[in-house]
């Protein structure tokens, strides 16, 4: 153990341990630190451990050999050493924390369960997203942030700085919390995990803008029909507003958009719906998908994407988000082996849901013989 020349640091180092002691009964004891800068720094040394001594808190055992030094000191009092030092137990300060979180009363789900889950955390003596009960103040800036996320606004979704500025007064308070308030939307399965910061803010509408979703197939708008256009770019809050022109034979999300560009040009059939994926589909495109699956009825839907890491994903991430099937569309190992370019495997693709319509390109895209295809590459076809 390294000799402590800082006698102030040595006490609390003292109850440092003694919390982090699950047996309580054990004797805590430390040597103090016998070479000196001067003579200053070992009077100055001496006389804090022998106050603390007189003061009840400590033992201290002299050297023999220097009558002089102290060779160690035993923790005797901690209840005495605390208030000698004017330092709160860590238990005390939990229970204080975990109070003070009730400070304030999230009025959403994500808020309660933010809480909730750091209040739990605290509990056990440990730090949640890096925050430690001693940070009581920017935990409840966090709750705040995520009550704010999910306040639904009648108007329509409310860009980042917007909504901060009219629920927090501060118009980049949600900004400086977003990395762990994001980190906890992955943590609690929110948000898919490898969604970049912007992807994360477009899925939960949050961007600066919401991107239009652009649409093509037998649709209309407040009773005109655009089915004759080759697609339609609608902002995510009209989605509710889209009506069916006629029976709808697929839907297809594509990932890329000239693919999308080429795909609605080139091959799509009149009873096909074609939903421009974006990468990681944000609420919006979901939204649409979830709207028109339902004014068809049971219909299937197909993903065109790249095939990757990335690409796999956001198949899965459709599945997960919506209540039915997905399908793959010119994704398959054939094609990639045939177009693509060979590939590093990628393991953390070993444990992909065995269930996922895209369970077989994971495997694929793991072994040895992985190759990764952009979707480009690829003429479109219908499905």
């Amino acid at each position: 153990m390294k000799r402590e020349t800082d006698p102030t640091r040595l006490l609390h180092d003292l109850l440092d341990r003694l919390e982090r002691q699950a047996d309580r009964t054990r004797r805590i004891t430390a040597r103090p630190g016998q070479a000196f800068a001067s003579s200053d720094a070992r009077d100055r040394l001496v006389a804090t451990l022998t106050g603390a001594r007189d003061a009840g808190t400590i033992a201290v055992e002299w050297d023999r050999d220097a009558p002089h030094l102290i060779a160690r000191v035993v923790l005797r009092d901690a209840e005495a050493l605390y208030r000698h030092l004017g330092r709160t137990p860590a238990a005390d300060q939990r229970i204080a924390a975990i109070n003070g979180l009730g400070a304030y009363q999230p009025h959403t789900d994500v808020g309660r369960e933010l809480q909730d889950e750091m209040a739990r955390v605290w509990a056990e003596g440990k730090t949640y997203l890096g925050l430690a009960p001693i940070a009581t103040d920017d935990a409840l800036k966090l709750i705040r942030v995520a009550d704010a996320a999910f306040t639904v606004f009648e108007g329509g979704p409310l860009p980042l700085r917007t909504r901060s500025a009219r629920l927090l007064g501060d118009s980049k308070a949600m900004e400086r919390m977003l990395p762990k308030f994001l980190a906890f939307l992955k943590l609690k399965g929110r948000l898919d995990p490898h969604l970049t910061r912007d992807e994360a803010l477009t899925f939960l509408g949050l961007a600066k803008f919401p991107q239009p979703v652009l649409i093509a197939g037998p649709i209309a708008l407040n009773g005109v029909n655009a089915a004759g256009l080759t697609y339609l770019g609608l902002p995510p809050d009209a989605i509710a507003d889209v009506a069916l022109t006629g029976s709808v034979r697929s839907i297809l999300t594509i990932e890329n958009l000239e693919s999308f560009h080429r795909h609605v040009r080139e091959c799509r059939a009149d009873a096909d719906v074609v939903i421009y994926c974006g990468g990681f589909p944000a609420q919006g495109v979901l939204g649409a998908l979830r709207h028109i699956a339902d004014l068809a009825g049971v219909v299937k839907l197909y993903h065109w994407g790249d095939i990757d890491v990335g690409g796999i994903r956001i198949g899965r991430f459709l599945e997960a988000s919506l209540p039915y099937a997905i399908l793959p569309h010119l994704m398959t190992p054939t094609l990639a082996t045939a177009r693509g370019r060979k590939a590093t495997p990628a393991k953390e693709l070993s444990n992909f849901p065995a269930e996922s319509a895209f369970s077989a390109l994971a495997c694929f895209l793991a072994s040895d013989g992985a190759h990764w295809l952009e979707q480009e590459v690829l003429d479109p076809k219908s499905v």
